[in-house]
């Protein structure tokens, strides 16, 4: 039998709870500072146009550096993995580290169209959950959009139901 390799970009179960709890965190919190600089800062400038033009220089820092924070925190979520399938034996490397292997006993995938794929690999001591979004999709307008959830490409996307698929093969076919 011939061993599979497959390499893709996508998160685990639990960087999903990381990006889920901090990102509305970042946002809050950096909506809150600029409210409170601009509140305190502003008693202190009386014409209304540099009132007008601190309320802009705040709010641009504060939405760069809340875009900055989420592109970090979207980077160190996001994890290479490489894959070796033979048959029911698997082997999974996360950023060149050996997290799970031994035989596959169940594997269930959910697919969203272009927009998320879910595979949930059990085996007999571990299981991991991996998850891969696209970092931009494509809108029903045709207008291409960031998602802050996303994890790679379509094609990593792909990649990962491709290895699902495979998997769920070789279960039945044993």
């Amino acid at each position: 039998m011939m061993m599979n390799k497959f390499e893709f970009k996508a998160g685990t179960s639990r960087d999903d709870k990381i990006l889920g709890l901090l990102l509305p965190t970042i946002i809050g919190l950096s909506t809150l500072t600029a409210y409170l600089i601009i509140f305190y800062l502003e008693k202190k400038i009386t014409p209304k146009n540099s009132s007008l033009t601190l309320r802009y220089l705040v709010f641009l820092i504060a939405l760069s550096l809340m875009y900055f924070l989420i592109k970090n925190i979207q980077k160190n979520t996001t994890n290479d993995f490489v894959v070796y399938l033979d048959n029911l034996s698997i082997k999974i490397l996360k950023d060149e580290t050996e997290i799970m292997s031994g035989e596959i006993i169940y594997c269930k995938i959910k697919s969203s169209n272009d927009k998320l794929v879910h595979i949930d690999i059990k085996t007999e001591e571990d299981k991991i959950t991996l998850i891969a979004r696209p970092k931009v999709y494509t809108t029903i307008t045709g207008n291409t959009s960031y998602n802050p959830f996303g994890t790679g490409t379509v094609s990593d996307m792909k990649t990962l139901l491709t290895l699902g698929r495979k998997i769920q093969t070789n279960i039945k076919s044993v």
